[in-house]
């Protein structure tokens, strides 16, 4: 092995020291040494070199991940440092990548696949046209594992095309490309697979080298099934049409094939054959979606052998994959034109009893994780995220053959959830299982439509929910022993949070002191399911009126609420429960003001929260609801009693501290828009304890990671309102400048760069930033002469507009001057003028209706009869025109203090995590003029226009 890949396996071995010194120092060479020109070539070479398998797999790790950021790196990772792979690496490593991943061990070839991956959503087929015959020649063997590993890169490289609309034209061509290219070499290898089934099969009657033979066969043929579902999945060619019934063979005999030799032992791993079997359910419920007519000739014996399938299908989690794809298939038929398949005498009932309700039944495998693996199970189970489970295809089942049938559905289900019950009544203790299927087929015979935001929003009217509710939910959720029948209490739990919309109020009010009683459950399940039902109750709208529920209905529980929800993170499981968390956000925000009696309760728990989770931040969903739980409670509270703002900097700033002094990047963010939050709040001047954070503040190192800029630019335009003298006096502002000056520079970050100048312009006298004013107009004027772009033109025509209305339209021109006299007027003929249209926003309109107006009428030399009277007659018309186009009403009132939407905010988010709850409020420009439009006609007609 050549030195350097000696000297580079050592720093990988060096990566996976206990030392932890050791790693960081190896890190650090790593990310050096991809900085240089043919990085990627060494670690490509060392994970295909005979070195400790650990180290080919963490070369491979990296491989994949420099591809990832440097292939096409985005603008933010090019402002972070990211530089651009060379093209002549990239060919390189396209020469090389598909030889090593298949010589590579499985999980270096899995790593190095993904890579391959990635390349390919950027350049393939169009810049990466030798991919697919070098696929197509490899296929050419009669090594199994060699067919296999080529069947998996294309597998790969083709599932781009699953799940795409027909209407992408630009994919379509790809994909027509992709099948001329590879499905006839398909073809022939699952022919030639084909052949050598029969005599494989019969030779594998037990263990040994010849089972091994067939299922690595298997998997081959699998791979070549999964391809076909890609290069199918928008819609067949002629010449796929012209080969459907080889493929409809092949795949019936597969399904209806059976091999005991072949069963896992392990009940949770899923078999060779099991997983052949779910590809053909999956292929053959992709041609009866896209393509009914020219699947019908095939449906009958399909449905015949599915149905077969399912019969003989057991609860082991292992065959779930397969069990779901083939009700898949039958609820495909449901809802289609076939659904006649159905109505045959007893169809309906036998589908019913053997197929959905044994898989609406809880399983030993659910109580199981219910118990030992409470997340997944959350996961699995919670409202909207349960789409890989058996429990949702039979319920999506159901509600098919609910629309087709439904009265005989109707009176199926009636009567099972009867007997259900009445099992249950007989012994509750012994047949709790009865009551958890009859609440699970309620739901499924009820539910129309859903949303995440809603719950249930439409019913089949088939079952009474109230009654159901009154009799069968109410009274689980109001038993006393709260740790008893506790799958039974998540469902009642889930019950409600599912027709939470559909409920009456008084219903739901009722439920709320349960819900508070069983966060106090021992059991992670149902106390993390009490936290997601108050947290939607809470966020549920009614239409066109607000909240369903208002701060004083929850008043009576409030205090004993936030107590059970703190006291819950000292429950099994949940020391770092993102449910729990979520409520206590949603619970501060939603009640306002009314938080003040016990926010200094809540002040010192999440104080002390913030202190332990910094030590180790394990959950960013977590950390991301204790962070917005902080702003809510800094939001409401000092609004609640505005002198207590010292407590809050008092509890908070250790935490804080600790944030920067240890370097927590993922929590840089969170600490920044927090201390924006407390200097926005605050009067001035700030205390020495905020200037003093300062300085540290413009360190590179904060800037260089891009998911801490727009919070950092945010506490920059922070610290120049409130001390902007402070920042001047202390020579700060070149600094600051400086980080203007970078942010300029990129597309990703360029408005940032404008939001810090907007705030020098607004906060500081001239007098403190004349100097610099040449050079920030060169700088704009660079980025407009090499790379302009919409935004940029929009936000550079906002700040001259500001700086116009701060200093007049003379002051503009002289300033503009000092780096090329005139240059105004070239401003706003290729600048100004195009991009008006364009300015949205009231605040930004009022700037720019206002500056036209002073521009029209204040500068010195520029007037309808001047030398630039075609400029002031395009300049005046374009004004008229903005104003005429409804700005006129613009910046007129002061922005209301509305409760941040939860709705969609899906909690962390590694690019920049913004709190709804730290949001500046925005203070109104130029308030001075309430009316816009009116200051306008006004200025014209003093000059006579």
């Amino acid at each position: 092995m050549e030195v350097e890949l000696q000297q580079l396996a050592a720093v990988f071995q060096a990566t996976l020291s206990p030392d932890k010194d050791a790693i960081k120092a190896a890190e650090q060479q790593l990310k050096a040494a991809a900085q240089q020109p043919g990085y990627c070539i060494k670690v490509l070479k060392l994970a295909a070199s005979p070195v400790d398998p650990s180290i080919r797999q963490s070369a491979a790790v990296n491989f994949k991940n420099v591809i990832k950021y440097r292939w096409v790196p985005s603008e933010a990772d090019l402002y972070g440092g990211a530089q651009p792979l060379p093209d002549g690496e990239k060919a390189q490593i396209k020469q090389l990548l598909l030889g090593v991943t298949l010589g590579s061990p499985p999980r270096v070839a899995a790593q190095l696949s993904e890579a391959l991956s990635i390349i390919c959503s950027y350049d393939f087929p169009a810049k990466w046209p030798e991919l697919l015959p070098e696929l197509v020649a490899k296929l050419n063997t009669e090594d199994l594992a060699h067919v296999h590993g080529v069947l998996q890169v294309a597998n790969n490289v083709f599932k781009r095309f699953r799940g795409q609309p027909s209407s992408n034209n630009a994919l379509a061509q790809e994909l027509d490309m992709c099948q001329q290219a590879f499905l006839g070499p398909l073809h022939a290898v699952a022919q030639r697979l084909g052949g050598l089934f029969p005599a494989m099969s019969a030779a594998a009657a037990g263990p040994g080298p010849a089972l091994e033979q067939l299922r690595q066969l298997l998997g081959c043929m699998r791979l070549s099934f999964r391809i076909f579902y890609s290069l199918c999945s928008m819609g067949l060619s002629d010449a796929t049409e012209q080969e459907l019934g080889f493929w409809m063979d092949e795949m019936h005999r597969l399904l209806t094939y059976e091999n005991p030799a072949l069963d896992e032992t392990d009940p949770d791993k899923e078999g060779v054959l099991d997983g052949v079997k779910c590809a053909v359910c999956q292929c053959v419920d992709l041609l009866l979606e896209i393509d009914e007519d020219t699947f019908k000739p095939h449906l009958q014996r399909f449905a015949a052998s599915v149905w077969q399938v399912l019969m003989k299908v057991s609860h082991k989690p292992g065959q779930d994959n397969l069990a779901m794809a083939a009700i898949k298939f039958l609820n495909t038929i449901a809802k289609g034109v076939f659904s006649g398949l159905f109505a045959a005498d007893g169809a309906l009932q036998q589908i019913c009893e053997s197929v959905i309700v044994p898989n609406l039944r809880v399983r030993p495998e659910d109580e199981e994780m219910f118990e030992m693996n409470p997340t997944e199970y959350i996961r699995r189970d919670a409202e909207g995220g349960d789409s890989d489970t058996r429990r949702r295809a039979a319920a999506d089942l159901v509600r098919s053959l609910t629309e087709r049938f439904p009265a005989e559905v109707s009176r199926l289900f009636t009567g099972y959830i009867t007997a259900a019950l009445a099992d249950y009544a007989a012994s509750p203790a012994a047949n709790w299982r009865s009551k958890d299927c009859a609440i699970y087929m309620v739901t499924a015979l009820s539910v129309r439509g859903r949303t995440m935001a809603h719950g249930a929003t439409s019913t089949t009217q088939l079952v009474n929910l109230l009654d159901f509710y009154s009799s069968q939910v109410l009274p689980e959720l109001q038993s006393p022993k709260l740790n008893d029948n506790p799958l039974l209490k998540a469902d009642a739990i889930k019950f409600v949070s599912t027709f939470r919309s559909l409920l009456p109020k008084d219903a739901l009010l009722a439920a709320v002191p349960c819900l508070v009683a069983l966060l106090g459950c021992e059991y992670c399940v149902v106390h993390s399911y009490a936290a997601i039902a108050i947290e939607r109750l809470l966020a549920l709208k009614e239409p066109g009126a607000g909240n369903k529920f208002t701060p004083a209905d929850l008043g009576p529980v409030l205090a004993p609420l936030l107590e059970k929800l703190f006291a819950g993170f000292k429950l099994p499981d949940s020391s770092e429960n993102e449910y729990l968390m979520k409520a206590v956000m949603r619970v501060i925000g939603f009640v306002g003001p009314a938080i003040g009696p016990v926010s200094g309760v809540c002040l010192k728990t999440l104080a002390e929260m913030l202190v332990e989770v910094c030590k180790n931040p394990r959950n960013p969903s977590f950390n991301h609801y204790l962070f917005e739980s902080v702003a809510a409670l800094i939001r409401h509270g000092t609004a609640a009693n505005a002198a207590s703002i010292a407590e809050y900097e008092q509890r908070l700033f250790p935490a804080f501290e600790l944030v920067l002094q240890q370097d927590v990047q993922e929590f840089h963010p969170y600490v920044f828009q927090i201390f924006s939050q407390l200097i926005e709040l605050r009067a001035a001047p700030l205390p020495a304890t905020y200037l003093a954070i300062f300085p540290p503040l413009l360190a590179p190192v904060f800037w260089e990671r891009s998911g801490n800029v727009p919070a950092l630019v945010r506490l920059l335009q922070a610290y120049l309102t409130k001390a902007g003298g402070e920042v001047v006096a202390g020579g700060h502002l070149v600094a600051v400048l400086g980080v203007f000056q970078k942010l300029l520079s990129s597309k990703a970050h360029d408005h940032e760069g404008f939001y810090i100048v907007n705030a020098i312009v607004e906060s500081l006298p001239m007098q403190a930033y004349a100097q610099f004013m040449p050079q920030i107009w060169t700088l704009m004027f660079q980025r407009l002469s090499g790379s302009k772009t919409p935004k940029f033109c929009r936000f550079f025509t906002v700040f001259l507009a500001l700086f116009i209305c701060k200093h007049g339209p003379a002051a503009a021109s002289d300033s503009l001057d000092k780096v090329q006299p005139g240059i105004i007027y070239m401003l706003l003929q290729q600048v100004w003028l195009p991009t008006l249209p364009g300015i949205e926003g009231p605040e930004e309109e009022k700037l720019v209706a206002v500056a036209g107006a002073k521009l029209l009428t204040e500068l010195p030399g520029f007037s309808a009869a001047g030398p630039q009277a075609a400029l002031w007659a395009a300049l005046r018309k374009a004004l008229v025109d903005k104003l005429s186009g409804g700005a006129g009403g613009a910046g007129s009132g002061q922005q209301e203090d509305e409760e941040p939407d939860f709705e969609e905010m899906q909690g962390y988010s590694a690019a920049y995590a913004k709190l709804a709850n730290a949001s500046k409020v925005e203070r109104p420009v130029l308030a001075e003029i309430p009316d816009p439009k009116q200051y306008v006609e006004q200025a014209l007609a003093r000059v006579g226009a």
